[in-house]
């Protein structure tokens, strides 16, 4: 009778044991599948501080995220005269390349355009493509030219060039901004984009993109998240370039240009569910 409850004991133990082993082995599966590596590129008169946020919540999540800081902007002060869109899609490729891991690439804005390019240099190393009411300027098209096509942007409206033509800035900063580019944030979120505000290059936001149609078509997992209050890109406007580009994973957000300090938290939401699919 003894030897029976001893057996019993045992039995129970090991059966515990293998339980809460696979128990561990699920909670490690998980883990792994939620985290991504995310490679992030800001857009213009903007810098990396904008994603702070997002950036944030994410590595919480137990995600590795980078924050590419484009040449010219935020506390980078490369002349003028040495920056080419060339370069800034240089500095993406750089970051993904030692990262030695498939990445989720996100751009904003102009750096739609510049990821755009980088995916097409690197396809190999995309995970997935993600748009946050990005440019996508077909090949041999620039930002400024799409820009121009865009009849509801408000962009033209508020831009004041340098005396000799190399960059351009938002004039009347506390009002423009808030009404172009963050209209649904917060007294700081604005304060923040007047404070850090910059010239912007002209040079490279006025250089054609050079990609391989095929390359860029090729690449299968392409997600866009439209902003629909958005006057810098307008929600119309985001939709033709999204047609054009056959994109059909399509995500939206009822913010303004900037989602990522409005409304951080629904884009966070969406990243993670592009990471999921």
């Amino acid at each position: 009778m003894k030897n029976f409850k001893l057996a019993r004991v045992a039995n129970l133990f090991a059966l515990a044991l293998i339980i809460m082993l696979n128990s561990c082995s699920k909670d490690d599966n998980s883990v792994k599948k939620k985290n991504s590596t995310f490679v992030m590129v800001h857009g213009a008169w903007q810098a990396s501080f904008v994603w702070d946020k997002v950036k944030k919540a994410l590595e919480d999540e137990g995600n590795r995220v980078v924050s590419v800081e484009l040449l010219g902007h935020g506390n980078d002060y490369t002349p003028v005269s040495e920056i080419t869109f060339d370069k800034y899609v240089k500095q993406v490729t750089n970051v993904i390349d030692s990262l030695n891991i498939p990445v989720v690439l996100v751009g904003h804005s102009l750096g739609g355009a510049i990821i755009t390019q980088a995916a097409c240099k690197v396809p190999q190393k995309i995970d997935k493509l993600v748009y946050v009411a990005g440019f996508i300027p077909k090949s041999g098209s620039s930002v400024f030219g799409y820009s121009a096509m865009d009849s509801g942007t408000l962009i033209p409206s508020a831009l004041g060039f340098s005396a000799d033509g190399s960059t351009v800035t938002i004039t009347n900063p506390e009002i423009n901004i808030r009404e172009i580019f963050c209209k649904d944030g917060s007294v700081e979120d604005i304060n923040l984009l007047v404070e850090k505000l910059r010239p912007e290059p002209v040079g490279a936001a006025g250089t054609p993109l050079d990609y391989s149609s095929d390359t860029y078509s090729a690449i299968a997992n392409k997600y866009y998240i439209y902003t629909t209050e958005d006057k810098a890109i307008s929600y119309p406007f985001q939709q033709q370039m999204v047609a054009e580009a056959r994109i059909t994973n399509t995500y939206e957000i009822q913010a303004g240009h900037s989602p990522f300090l409005s409304k951080p938290t629904e884009l966070v939401s969406i990243l993670n569910k592009i990471t999921k699919q």
